[in-house]
């Protein structure tokens, strides 16, 4: 029989953690929201009505109060620390700067140098990414302060691919091009984090062999630079990769090694806080405060607190807690694909772990079923994520951390152990070689899981994908209360509607004669569609094609146009020559010239490449040709063409865009619009 409590349904919401969530969304969709992405209107008005509702059933309006609040707060940060951070260009300012990073490229005779504490014109600035040529190796040092004269340009912090997180977490904000002998040098000291960093870089390649050493250094500080390819690709491919980027993991292991050695020492709780906190934040600094060792580095101190004070520790609370504290000191962290995994992975473990155990405890003992629902747990966290950025998934990664993690867990702490001793007693170097052999291991075991073909390509989410995604996890979890004929039903139309929405999302998209200029100023692809659904792609990057492809509810290609051999051809015919026909397109590439015909329209691009550029041939066909559609690399060289929609750069016509600032975008020619796809 049924009664009334079969159909009660309530959802037991903690206000910080609503806060957060609302705090993150209104972050991360504010910049799609309000340049009219149709997905991301369909998504904020979709959990609106539903927390709208959620609240008249349950008649708990602070939830829907705390939402809009925190949410229009979220879109509104979202654009104030933007601005902020890219501030305003300088043309031919005089520029005194401190170099923080330093890479060479040997083959084309170029330095690119981070550059920090940057003056121009007498005013302080965002940091800038100097590219200077014409140099020779060891120019430069970390900690030189240089001067020079030239031009300080926004660096486009979005692509197809979504957020250049790297240059945000380092302060780069500008791009500056000079040559050698335009810069004055003076020599300068490094910094206590960058000094503690190359100490350590120097005592483990002295006493480790190099392929192990590089691997050390990222364990210890997130930094890949050192690791060979051959051994990021193994780590990558067999699920392992997060033990190279300083996470919660690693501060848990050296949380358990802090208390250890204070509980052996007898230190009061009080003291025990204070010192802990010290060792973190110290910590955190030497690894630059990336948002997974900020988020743990929080949440450790939230635990010992709790313990402190004889205070229940509530997970979900904490990690909300540490989330409002990066967001607020750091908004645009929330489209940092490392702070999104690492929350998400984290959320995904207090929301999954108990009712993962509970299934497992039935036919395995207790500690090794928790240890299984953790990594389910986790692997579900970061699915997501996985798809839009990783595109692979190794399907036994869930053994490859089984039997990496818990050693793993006696390494890393030993590695710690090992070089604090070096550094007091450098003649015991020999002890690394313990860990060298660890880490050996490690890489025996990545290198034979990588080698199966149990792998899944994933193609990237969508945001409703992924909110729809989310929300089965967490109608999983114990915060959905209600009885289990209504969360199997719950549970059941959410994943019929994640169905339906894969199936009918191909119609949703606009299909027409059309045209996209994806990438960035150095690096583009042109997607040409035709009106019979032909997709042509001129130039070729794997990551552009992919996301456009995933975006657009497309699965292949049939034509790509490029004069070299590609890596993946999307299931489509490479076309090599310089003229000719393929399907519904004519082509004629040559000069520095591309045009297109199909479809009654014509169209024209300049060489993607910078050195191809022939003004003079330019000139002439445009002039003697009639286009619908033509793109410049330059927008000096834009002509005035009639009825024809002119791009380039940092121009568009007749519509409020800039391609420079604001990145890719699609034309569709029947309809005259123009709509941002980044």
């Amino acid at each position: 029989m049924l009664t009334k409590d079969k159909f009660s349904f309530k959802i037991n919401f903690r206000p910080i953690v609503v806060v957060f969530l609302s705090l993150l969304f209104g972050l991360i969709s504010a910049r799609k929201l309000y340049a009219g992405d149709s997905i991301y209107i369909s998504l904020v008005s979709i959990v609106f009505i539903g927390l709208v509702i959620y609240t008249c059933f349950r008649g708990k309006f602070i939830l829907i109060l705390l939402f809009t609040v925190f949410f229009f707060l979220g879109n509104g940060m979202f654009y104030l620390s933007y601005n902020s951070f890219l501030g305003k260009e300088y043309k031919d300012a005089d520029v005194c700067a401190r170099i923080s990073e330093v890479s060479y490229n040997d083959e084309y005779g170029y330095a690119n140098l981070y550059l920090e504490k940057v003056v121009a014109n007498g005013e302080s600035v965002s940091g800038a990414s100097l590219f200077v040529y014409n140099v020779s190796y060891d120019s430069f040092e970390v900690g030189d302060f240089i001067t020079f004269k030239g031009d300080l340009e926004h660096k486009n912090l979005f692509s197809l691919n979504g957020f250049y997180s790297s240059y945000y977490r380092a302060g780069i904000a500008y791009d500056a091009y000079t040559d050698t002998d335009n810069i004055n040098i003076v020599s300068g000291n490094l910094e206590f984090d960058e000094n503690v960093r190359d100490s350590i870089k120097t005592l483990l390649y002295e006493n480790m062999d190099e392929r192990y050493a590089g691997v050390a250094f990222a364990v210890l500080t997130g930094d890949k630079d050192g690791v060979f390819e051959s051994v990021l690709d193994s780590y990558r491919d067999s699920g392992i990769i997060h033990l190279l980027t300083v996470s919660g993991l690693h501060v848990t292991f050296l949380c358990g090694l802090i208390a250890w050695i204070f509980k052996k020492c007898k230190i009061n709780r009080f003291i025990n806080f204070l010192l802990t906190f010290f060792i973190l934040l110290v910590y955190a600094y030497i690894c630059g405060f990336a948002p997974s060792i900020v988020r743990a580095m929080i949440m450790g101190l939230v635990l010992i607190s709790a313990n402190l004070f004889g205070k229940w520790y509530d997970g979900p609370t904490s990690l909300s807690i540490a989330g409002l504290i990066t967001l607020f000191i750091s908004p645009l962290s929330a489209l940092d694909v490392g702070f999104l995994m690492s929350y998400s992975c984290v959320g995904a473990i207090f929301i999954l772990q108990k009712p993962f155990a509970n299934v497992f405890k039935k036919f395995l003992p207790n500690k090794i079923a928790d240890l299984i629902a953790i990594s389910f747990a986790t692997q579900i966290g970061i699915l997501p994520f996985l798809a839009s950025f990783f595109s692979e998934l190794n399907l036994l990664s869930f053994f490859v951390n089984l039997l990496v993690i818990p050693f793993f867990a006696i390494l890393f702490p030993l590695l710690v152990i090992s070089v604090l001793f070096v550094l007091i007693f450098p003649g015991a170097g020999l002890i690394l070689k313990i860990c060298q052999y660890g880490f050996f291991y490690i890489e025996m075991v990545a290198e034979f899981f990588t080698s199966t073909s149990l792998k899944l390509t994933l193609k990237p989410f969508d945001p409703l994908f992924i909110a729809l995604f989310f929300m089965i996890v967490f109608s999983c979890s114990y915060f959905v209360i209600t009885s289990s004929i209504i969360k199997w039903f719950l549970i059941a139309t959410l994943t019929l509607l994640l169905g339906l929405y894969v199936m009918i999302k191909p119609e949703l998209t606009y299909r027409g004669t059309s045209v996209a200029i994806i990438g960035t100023k150095y690096s583009n692809c042109y997607i040409l569609e035709s009106e019979n659904g032909q997709i042509a792609c001129v130039g070729y990057d794997e990551n552009y094609i992919n996301s456009y492809l995933a975006m657009e509810g497309l699965d292949k290609l049939d034509f790509i146009f490029v004069d070299y051999k590609v890596k993946n051809d999307f299931g489509a015919e490479i076309i090599y020559d310089s003229e000719g026909f393929a399907g519904d397109f004519k082509f004629l590439l040559q000069n520095g010239i591309y045009i297109f015909e199909f479809d009654d329209v014509k169209i024209f691009f300049t060489n993607l490449s910078y050195s191809s550029y022939n003004y003079s041939v330019i000139y002439n066909t445009i002039m003697n040709n009639h286009f619908d559609f033509a793109y410049f690399e330059d927008s000096e060289f834009l002509y005035d063409l009639d009825n024809c929609f002119l791009v380039s750069y940092d121009y568009c016509e007749n519509f409020d865009y800039s391609y420079k600032k604001q990145g890719s975008f699609k034309y569709i020619f029947d309809t005259n619009c123009v709509w941002r796809i980044d």
